[in-house]
């Protein structure tokens, strides 16, 4: 494909427009916060789009950043250009649509014959600055041409943590560390410190930072003599110069910024779920598991979230395409993008096939339900998120890239839980004996024991908004505690009873007919008793046996039931619920 694609490039000159200028004076003169003297005034900036690339620093290195199936596709063709001197790809095009698929919508409801079409274009400018490729992208299509794969996904977020003004973040996109894969975007046009964002430093991924930057070194700053907009995730969004000179000026101190500068200590913790490179050793067994986890009808730990970069386009998708090669499966059409819809064209394919059918399978937006109209097409395996556990490391899929969750991070969630795990409890569970098989002997033999425990194992309440019907608890504690009784070899048991906590108590606190019903189960048992027709849950047990009858501790208690247990203690205690853990001791 480099071969093909380097035939391609070609050294024709063309014109180039020159740079937008700004009328905008200049401010008044600033002092000078470096050593060496400041360049002179730039001629004018443009606000851009930069990607740091993670390809060989020459011509064939940026052909290989090349969306070569798009341009092909397109009949976009690379032509060899030079910046100031540094070598240079440029890629310009348009990609017209002869009639909007919404034209038809618009002819039957008022009879007219509407013909409308439109033309989305872009271009992207590839370039080799002191040994390191940037791709600079402009326009609707400029993202597209850049192949994501050779992305360096920590230049924009490396850049923003030691540049920006701490107390002017303007907006934070973060995610949720997990399978859910909920996204959230916070905005506060007027700026302010980071801590105010309520980010969750263990549970959450933050994907962008916005704020401000007042570096005199850049050019948008020198200019006008005042903070400029910035915004670092995958990419830097920031104003650079239009002059060639200063164009590369700017890029090789944003480059000394990344290098040399400390990140700021409101926004470091930002760096601490770090990206694994391509390299990394431990790369083919994180790709065998999530290949087993794939052949799975119901596997754990899998998931499917929104890439960040397309949350934006994600209301006016109207379905997705879905193909995978190896898989067994014909190209579908669906609605919604959701785990089984992935499952369904991996669970079919053999040994090895899977993980590899979805990094080389697409997912195209559609604006249509017919799956005609394409907006975006990207690869499948950026949808899935997994968590995966190598001995004592904690790692995430998150985009197709792999994270590792940093030191810090860690020692703060093994503070955090060995806190709770101390914290002495008012419930007090009799061991648990050889002669128990299961949960049900064991919570009957509690209840046997202290008969101020009401058994609700298995009891389930159904109501309109939980038709499966849910455990309100396995035991009600003398006070009314909801207790949830668990013994476990692995995380995911675990993980399931700390969202089953938090689950019932939701139902319980929100919603009248799940209360009535627990009122009527709990007065209805041999050894039940009359609640208070206001009775809201105001304390959360959780009991806890590990089936190796070791003790529980923060060494002891699975990472990823840390991570469970973490969100769940801070979901419920934002709710007033007090939340304990009992160990369960072995008999």
């Amino acid at each position: 494909m480099r071969r093909a694609m380097n035939r391609r490039v070609t050294g024709k000159r063309s014109s180039r427009p020159g740079g937008r200028g700004d009328r905008r004076r200049p401010g008044p003169k600033q002092p000078t916060l470096f050593e060496n003297p400041l360049p002179s005034a730039p001629t004018g900036t443009y606000p851009t789009t930069v990607y740091r690339l993670d390809v060989a620093p020459d011509m064939d290195g940026m052909v290989e950043a090349l969306n070569a199936d798009y341009l092909r596709d397109n009949g976009f063709t690379p032509l060899a250009r030079e910046v100031a001197g540094a070598p240079a790809l440029l890629v310009l095009g348009t990609v017209p649509r002869p009639r909007a698929e919404w034209c038809d919508v618009l002819a039957g409801l008022t009879g007219e014959d509407v013909q409308l079409g439109y033309a989305s274009g872009g271009g992207a400018l590839l370039l080799v600055v002191d040994g390191r490729v940037y791709a600079l992208t402009y326009g609707t299509l400029g993202r597209h041409m850049v192949e994501h794969e050779k992305i360096d996904r920590t230049f924009g977020i490396a850049f923003a943590v030691r540049a920006l003004v701490p107390d002017d973040i303007r907006q934070v996109r973060r995610r949720v560390v997990g399978v859910a894969g909920r996204v959230d975007r916070n905005l506060v046009p007027g700026g302010q410190p980071i801590r105010m964002y309520g980010i969750d430093k263990w549970g959450e991924i933050v994907g962008q930072v916005c704020g401000t930057t007042h570096n005199l070194r850049l050019a948008a700053c020198r200019r006008t003599g005042r903070p400029v907009r910035v915004a670092g995730g995958d990419a830097l969004h920031i104003h650079l110069s239009v002059d060639p000179e200063g164009l590369l000026a700017d890029l090789r101190e944003i480059d000394r910024v990344c290098q040399q500068v400390t990140p700021l200590a409101d926004l470091e913790f930002i760096m601490q779920i770090r990206p694994l490179p391509p390299s990394d050793p431990r790369i083919p067994a994180l790709a065998d598991t999530l290949d087993q986890r794939l052949g799975q009808p119901g596997p754990d730990g899998l998931g499917i979230a929104v890439p960040g970069a397309l949350v934006a386009d994600i209301e006016q998708v109207g379905s997705y395409r879905i193909h995978v090669p190896k898989s067994g499966q014909a190209a579908t059409v669906t609605p919604e993008l959701d785990l089984a819809t992935v499952l369904s064209h991996t669970n079919g394919a053999l040994d090895g096939d899977r993980w590899t059918g979805l990094r080389n399978g697409k997912v195209t937006l559609c604006t249509d339900a017919a799956g005609i109209e394409e907006l975006h097409t990207t690869a499948l395996s950026r949808w899935l998120t997994a968590e995966v556990a190598i001995d004592t490391t904690h790692l995430l899929l998150h985009e197709g890239g792999w994270y590792e969750i940093g030191d810090r991070h860690r020692e703060f969630l093994r503070q955090e839980i060995a806190e709770i795990l101390t914290r002495s409890s008012s419930i007090v569970l009799p061991p648990w004996s050889s002669t128990l098989p299961d949960e049900d002997a064991y919570n009957k033999e509690a209840v046997r024991i202290n008969p101020s425990l009401v058994l609700l194992d298995k009891k389930l309440l159904r109501t309109v908004q939980h038709r499966r019907g849910i455990e309100a608890c396995d035991l009600l504690g003398p006070d009314g505690e909801l207790i949830h009784v668990k013994r476990a070899a692995s995380s995911s048991p675990l993980s399931h009873l700390f969202a089953q906590g938090v689950t019932s108590f939701d139902a319980l606190r929100y919603e009248e007919e799940a209360r009535r019903k627990l009122i009527d189960l709990v007065r209805q048992q041999p050894n039940g008793r009359h609640l208070d027709p206001d009775y809201r849950p105001r304390k959360v047990v959780y009991g806890i046996a590990l089936k190796d009858g070791r003790p529980l501790t923060v060494d002891t208690l699975f990472t990823f039931a840390q991570v469970a247990l973490y969100r769940a203690m801070k979901t419920l205690r934002a709710e007033g619920i007090e939340v304990e853990v009992v160990t369960i001791p072995s008999a």
